[in-house]
């Protein structure tokens, strides 16, 4: 990991960030003059379960995956968070360490704020609490609903869940469908759905043999978005 000091795209992403929105220029100033940049290379972690942290983050570019890991190994992916998203809240909050870890996935840059000058701020102006609060319900949904996935939904449900879930923010459409324009391995799957490799192998070479989905090079191009949704509803009997 390197390190150095923000310039406009700092500036320019706390002024638009949804935590800090309807604060005066001052405060915005005063987080640009605090935070610090750094540079993280693909499987580096901004921190992992257990840490007590002591910043907050905003992502100015790359991708940080939200894990959580068992004591043997197994990995769940909560979300993958992109460019302009801020996490490390529940360090505002109180000093229990963390319960996931968030791991980069690719060459990343942060802003690295500390949290003892966002609390500053947010005692100085109340709304920063409220946008935080009202920012992390709406993250929340999306936990609950993933929970939902993984309590009563088949693995193929689960699947086809994430790859619609990938067209609505990295969608490109074209005429031969539309294309997830990231890189996503089998693995990267496996996390998102809570399954094995192989059985997220399974799932893909069928949904290939029958005109659902191509992979070319680990990026997928869904070609039959009716034939997916209804995936949402099958049972697994894989």
């Amino acid at each position: 990991m390197t390190s150095d000091k923000g310039g406009a795209d700092l500036a320019g992403a706390i002024s638009r960030s949804p935590w800090f929105e309807g604060l005066p220029e001052k405060a915005h100033r005063r987080l640009v003059e605090a935070a610090s940049v750094h540079h993280y290379q693909k499987s580096a972690y901004l921190y992992t379960i257990g840490e007590a942290g002591k910043d907050v983050y905003c992502i100015l570019s790359g991708r940080v995956r939200l894990l959580l890991s068992s004591t043997v190994g197994q990995e769940y992916a909560v979300r993958d968070l992109e460019p302009e998203m801020w996490l490390g809240e529940q360090f505002i909050a109180h000093d229990f360490p963390t319960m996931i870890d968030a791991r980069v996935l690719k060459r990343t840059t942060v802003a690295v704020i500390p949290r003892a000058v966002v609390l500053a701020i947010g005692d100085e102006h109340p709304l920063m609490y409220k946008n935080i609060f009202t920012h992390h319900m709406k993250r929340s949904r999306g936990i609950w609903r993933l929970l939902a996935g993984m309590a009563f939904y088949p693995l193929r449900s689960r699947l086809a869940g994430r790859l619609l879930a990938l067209t609505e923010e990295h969608g490109l459409v074209s005429a031969d469908g539309v294309s997830i324009d990231i890189n996503m391995s089998q693995t990267d799957f496996a996390q998102l759905s809570l399954g094995s490799r192989q059985r997220v192998n399974k799932i893909l070479s069928e949904w290939r043999e029958s005109g659902v989905l191509d992979v070319q090079s680990n990026h997928y191009v869904i070609r039959n978005m009716d034939a997916l949704r209804e995936e949402l509803e099958l049972k697994d009997d894989d």
